[in-house]
């Protein structure tokens, strides 16, 4: 990890956002440290939606979620809810005792997919587009001299680490074995990005290329080359064989593949709990999730994972089954 970026993280000066309150009907401020590739989707679409509909302020952080749960741990933060885009991030962060049970539930709310976003500039742009047509294979694009590629850090972001298991991924998928060299080494200095920053290099032109979520260059309005489903990790059916995969972190955390699902929780560090319930209210209801699938992200199952008897009764009733990381 690089000098900057750890200062950035150790700092917290990574993606801020601070939603002016839309005149509170109740009064007071909920604070949501969430997910940084939610930063366009919160921003544009669901701050400013709960606003108007709970009548809270929502005052929002965005970073990567192993950094920012890891900031929950450490009181360097102290939200009234955490969105993860892994819920593997909060059992290993965030739960139990050896982590002062700080989370005792959470509920998936949204599922994502894997792509390849590129600059509509790139000198290398209409061979992405061709890879895109299906003309090209994408990662023949990549392996052109010139070509730079971003990605976030495996050790403070789960799109870190899926980024890896997407190459892992391909090489089984396309028989292609030695596509993990295009990335290099799991923290390559040359790719590695903080979060919000890998966006603003790929608009720029300092970046041909990227690994995002869908969601992302959806809200970015940015082209994309999808995947399939064997390498994007978005579908259950393919649970099975996105487990194959793992990464262990910098801090001895094992993480493996998953189905992509992001998550809602309400820590103990909260402070405004009534503010904290209707934002997650609003967010699993009909017109929250119907506004995430506007914004790319897909519609999923609210599942409740960790103990169900601590879930706030105000939410039991949009719990839908169970969920085991």
């Amino acid at each position: 990890m690089s000098i900057m970026l750890a200062v950035l993280v150790c700092c917290g000066f990574v993606a801020v956002r601070k939603a002016v309150p839309a005149q509170p009907k109740h009064g007071g401020t909920v604070s949501v440290l969430y997910a940084g590739s939610l930063g366009a989707v919160m921003e544009k679409g669901l701050a400013p939606a709960a606003e108007r509909t709970t009548g809270y302020g929502i005052q929002g952080e965005g970073h990567g979620s192993v950094a920012a749960a890891r900031m929950i741990r450490d009181r360097l933060r102290t939200p009234d809810v955490f969105v993860s885009a892994d819920p593997a991030v909060n059992v290993a962060i965030l739960m139990g005792p050896q982590n002062r049970n700080i989370v005792e539930w959470y509920l998936t709310f949204a599922a994502a997919e894997m792509v390849l976003g590129y600059n509509p500039k790139s000198r290398f742009k209409d061979d992405f587009a061709q890879a895109r047509e299906g003309k090209l294979q994408w990662y023949d694009v990549l392996s052109k001299p010139g070509v730079k590629l971003g990605r976030t850090d495996p050790n403070l972001d789960p799109k870190g680490y899926r980024a890896l298991f997407m190459f892992e991924l391909a090489e089984r998928y396309y028989h292609k074995p030695g596509l993990m060299a295009l990335l290099g080494p799991p923290t390559n200095p040359a790719q590695i990005f903080p979060e919000p920053e890998l966006l603003i290099r790929l608009e720029s032109g300092q970046l041909d290329a990227a690994v995002f979520y869908r969601h992302e260059v959806v809200a970015h309005t940015l082209p994309f080359i999808a995947l399939p489903d064997e390498v994007n990790q978005s579908s259950p059916r393919l649970a099975a064989l996105y487990a194959e995969r793992s990464y262990t972190t910098d801090r001895g955390v094992r993480v493996k593949g998953v189905p992509i699902l992001f998550t809602l929780a309400i820590p103990n560090t909260v402070w405004n709990t009534a503010g904290a319930l209707a934002f997650v209210q609003f967010i699993v209801s009909t017109s929250g999730r119907a506004l995430l699938e506007q914004q790319g992200l897909r519609s999923t199952p609210v599942l409740v994972g960790g103990d169900p008897t601590k879930l706030p009764t105000e939410l039991r009733g949009v719990v839908e089954g169970s969920h085991t990381p």
